[in-house]
């Protein structure tokens, strides 16, 4: 349990974390944020890259590499080049930055100007993955003959592109152009 005390008022939180804390205002947000992300934030990846707190929701939660325990994507963005990214705290401990200040060679993304973290994402459960196969249309990527896990959905307005793990690594699948 946490407890965390601002302007005079006093929360007590149960699982969550208020180490994200950065102010009381609406231009500074107060972070209220599962403990997973802030351990996950403890090692190695604080350092590279900051969480990025002007896209809501910031952080996604699933079952993205099918182990039966949650993940966490978080939006980022790199310390250094200040590109956005996703951090993916994984259940079994393993984190992954994709994009941010990662070297992008071959890219993440095949999108040009790609900002990666779309204006709506969303987690896409292994059915509603399947269930874009049947668009034959533009806009919709070729959907992965296996899939382990939960797949994260970046939606634009022109088009979705998936994000899922394969079983040794998170990988794009966009629509062709």
């Amino acid at each position: 349990m946490r407890t965390l005390v601002g302007r005079g008022l006093l929360f007590v939180f149960l699982g969550f974390s208020a180490s994200g804390v950065r102010g009381a205002d609406e231009h500074d947000p107060i972070l209220i944020q599962p403990d997973r992300i802030d351990q996950c934030m403890k090692f190695k990846v604080r350092s590279s890259v900051e969480i990025e707190t002007t896209i809501n929701p910031y952080y996604l939660r699933g079952d993205f590499d099918g182990d039966g325990k949650v993940d966490y994507a978080i939006a980022v963005r790199g310390r250094t080049t200040r590109r956005n990214g996703l951090l993916i705290c994984a259940g079994n401990g393993m984190t992954f930055v994709l994009g941010a200040d990662q070297p992008l060679k071959p890219p993440f993304s095949d999108m040009p100007n790609d900002n990666f973290v779309a204006p709506n994402w969303m987690v896409y459960s292994m059915a509603e993955t399947r269930a874009l196969a049947v668009f034959k249309g533009g806009g919709v990527p070729a959907v992965p003959a296996k899939l382990p896990g939960e797949t994260i959905a970046m939606i634009w307005e022109d088009g979705i592109a998936l994000i899922y793990w394969d079983g040794r690594a998170f990988r794009w699948a966009a629509p062709k152009r």
